[in-house]
């Protein structure tokens, strides 16, 4: 999967700033999943979906899981399934093209199948998202962010634009292959003028809120013991009942500080590693002199689509909100760089080291990484 940009340019004068359209991004681009597999991953309890269509010159939010599709027709509707990536390794796959930016800000990899005249309404997104047109057609508007947008809700589930009017700077129809980069808060609309795969590649950005209660939860969980509030110089000057301008200020200082600590960036870094859903542990405990048993046979390891694996910017690893042990250079370049399935026979550098190879057990454990028996191409047996 090569995406035909140039890194350099795209993130000095559109990352964050602009929408930008990419004719042909992926050269000969074919669809990754098909509606039909989509659809019947729609009626799993564990997957995220919905459908968003037009009734009556209004609109209506079903969410999964569905039992059938015959009733919504064959135009004016759209089925939106999140992270398939994490069920369809080809769909997991698409990421290896956005590698140029960071791990912790990748969400997952929605895909939508429209009807003719599908689409979800003119509206603003609050992260930023690459648009991979797959097989057939859509028209896509979108516009820079301006302050005047107002957003509505047609539909409790539903969020729009008020008249849905907005200035275009792009205003084109994709074709499969083409990518559309929309920054968040980038007003945007998208119509099917005939039945459509779009996959949509996100990236997180959680607003302070988010980032203080994650952040808190860390904090908590540690376990440690913190500054608290004093106020050794408390006067009778103010009434019982009245807050001061100068608590407030020494109640902000206390959070301020305690971020600036190490172990305040200790518990950004864990949040920052975190997957956006649970990982699965596995089923079955896993030893160490087991797990070099399979380095004979042939036992593929991969990453798990949405686990993390970083490295903190004084050199620790992190994963799954947690601290990792230290490791060789080596072993964490290969740590780092483990995503997509390998022969486990290639990871000498792991192996070999045993503090790596029980790290490596750890995150099997954890459901960070998997094990999988390789299974032989029928036209090799």
């Amino acid at each position: 999967m090569e995406l035909n940009l140039n890194r350099a340019d795209f993130l000095a004068n559109h990352w964050q700033k602009k929408p930008l359209l990419l004719r042909n991004g992926f050269a000969n681009f074919a669809d990754l999943i098909e509606p039909e597999l989509l659809a019947g991953l729609a009626m799993e309890e564990a997957v995220d979906a919905r459908i968003i269509r037009q009734v009556n010159n209004g609109w209506d939010v079903e969410h999964g899981p569905f039992e059938d599709y015959e009733r919504f027709g064959d135009v004016d509707w759209t089925l939106l399934v999140q992270a398939v990536n994490e069920w369809f390794p080809e769909v997991q796959e698409l990421l290896s093209a956005f590698r140029f930016l960071p791990d912790w800000r990748v969400d997952d990899v929605m895909v939508s199948f429209a009807t003719e005249n599908g689409g979800v309404g003119p509206h603003l997104d609050q992260y930023d998202v690459f648009i991979i047109q797959g097989g057939g057609r859509r028209h896509w508007r979108v516009g820079e962010r301006a302050s005047n947008l107002v957003e509505v809700c047609p539909h409790p589930d539903l969020k729009q634009l008020e008249n849905g009017q907005f200035e275009a700077v792009i205003d084109a129809i994709l074709e499969p292959g083409d990518v559309l980069y929309i920054p968040a808060g980038c007003p945007h609309n998208g119509i099917a003028l005939e039945p459509s795969i779009n996959y949509s590649v996100g990236f997180r950005a959680p607003n302070s809120a988010e980032w203080l209660a994650q952040i808190a939860d860390q904090l908590l969980a540690s376990e440690l013991s913190f500054p608290r509030y004093q106020d050794p110089e408390l006067t009778t000057e103010s009434p019982s009942y009245q807050v001061r301008a100068d608590e407030v200020a020494q109640v902000r200082e206390l959070l301020i500080t305690q971020l600036h600590t190490a172990i305040g960036a200790d518990a950004i870094t864990r949040v920052m590693s975190q997957s956006k859903r649970p990982l699965a542990a596995a089923e079955n405990t896993l030893s160490t002199n087991e797990l070099l048993s399979y380095a004979s046979t042939d036992m593929l390891i991969g990453r798990t689509p949405g686990a993390r694996i970083l490295r903190s910017p004084t050199g620790e690893l992190y994963s799954n909100g947690e601290i990792l042990p230290q490791l060789n250079e080596s072993a964490t370049t290969a740590l780092l760089e483990l995503r997509s399935e390998q022969p486990l026979a290639h990871l000498d550098q792991i192996l070999g080291d045993r503090q790596a190879c029980e790290c490596l057990v750890e995150l099997i454990q954890q459901g960070v990484l998997y094990l999988v028996q390789e299974v032989a191409d029928e036209d090799d047996s």
